[in-house]
């Protein structure tokens, strides 16, 4: 008997329909509101049809993320997206946490859940190009504040932003193109905020902490697993 996979939901499909139906009535209403002669400011139709317009397409955007965001087996983490899945093997993670960061006196949990791995290069092997490409875009405002928090003010913040054209791996593997510009984009979040691979808290289907609580249980008894 195989041992089971557990599954996490992400909280971003939550209440996909209800923002749909929400839009449709909102736009409904509005319509009956024009065809009865109801008078009121061009400003606020537009506003109406624009806020039905913005519903349904939030309704629309949350309907398409996969239904499952994190598939945890005995052997491995996936991570599953619309744009593409990476994984790794638990035997490859060192450690994962909320990352925070810290000036002075001031802590700040960031929205994610990282993950620090022993070798990034089976990641590199298996990410999408289409996922690589999304996460570096996605990042950037991770890879900001980092640099805001962790370098001294007034650090040139350039470097951190330039297309590398290769990346060496610490095997001496040579990664071009998409898989180097993910790679690089690793190691610098690695170096200021300690981890590789970042998950961000609305594809998870609890708090962070709690999250994090659930995962290291998950990790230390993963061969007599039975999901929630």
């Amino acid at each position: 008997m195989t041992d089971p996979e557990l599954t996490v939901e992400p909280t971003a499909r939550r209440d996909a329909l209800t923002f749909c139906v929400f839009g449709v009535l909102v736009f409904a209403v509005t319509l009956f509101f024009y065809l009865a002669g109801f008078e009121l400011p061009q400003a606020a139709w537009g506003l109406m049809y624009i806020a039905s317009a913005a519903l349904f397409f939030l309704g629309i955007a949350k309907l398409v993320e996969p239904q499952v965001s994190l598939v945890l087996s005995p052997t491995e983490v996936r991570y599953e997206h619309r744009r593409g899945t990476w994984h790794f093997n638990w035997d490859n993670l060192i450690r994962f946490d909320i990352p925070r960061t810290q000036r002075g006196g001031e802590v700040e949990e960031l929205p994610y859940i990282g993950f620090r791995l022993n070798n990034i290069e089976p990641v590199l092997d298996s990410i999408s190009p289409r996922l690589a490409v999304y996460l570096v875009s996605e990042q950037r405002h991770l890879l900001a504040a980092a640099l805001r928090r962790e370098l001294p003010a007034g650090t040139d913040y350039t470097p951190y932003y330039d297309i590398p054209s290769y990346y060496k791996s610490a095997n001496g593997q040579v990664y071009r193109g998409v898989q180097a510009l993910f790679a690089v984009r690793c190691q610098q979040l690695r170096e200021l905020l300690g981890y590789d691979l970042y998950v961000p808290s609305s594809a998870l289907d609890r708090p962070l902490d709690e999250f994090c609580r659930w995962l290291q249980q998950v990790q230390q008894h993963r061969h007599q697993v039975d999901p929630e």
